[in-house]
């Protein structure tokens, strides 16, 4: 299976020199180490499912078994409703301004 680095790089950062990209796979008995210089990056997967990665080769890993840093199929209700509120009062004022001036 070829590993695209560009698309770990892009999730998890530039690859550290010092590191070299081995595809662990579901080995129940690898442990990763703890890199104390990589800030902890969050991942999603296809059912939301959240994990916190400790070091580039965690993160790779995960990125290359399908995991990625965007959280699948969510919508920010909240402000999407905000906007409409918003909107739909800046076009009432609008719509009484103009009624004002219009029926002096």
């Amino acid at each position: 299976m070829e590993i695209d680095i560009s698309k770990l790089e892009e999730v998890c950062g530039s690859k550290p020199s010092d590191t070299e990209f081995i595809l662990v796979g579901n080995d129940p008995n690898f442990v990763y180490q703890i890199d104390p210089s990589y800030q902890v990056k969050i991942l999603y997967d296809a059912e939301s499912n959240i994990i916190n990665v400790n070091s580039w080769l965690e993160c790779g890993n995960y990125v290359a078994g399908g995991w990625s840093d965007v959280l699948p199929g969510m919508i920010n209700w909240e402000r999407s409703i905000l906007i409409i509120y918003s909107l739909i009062i800046v076009s009432y004022l609008i719509k009484d301004k103009l009624k004002d001036l219009l029926f002096r």
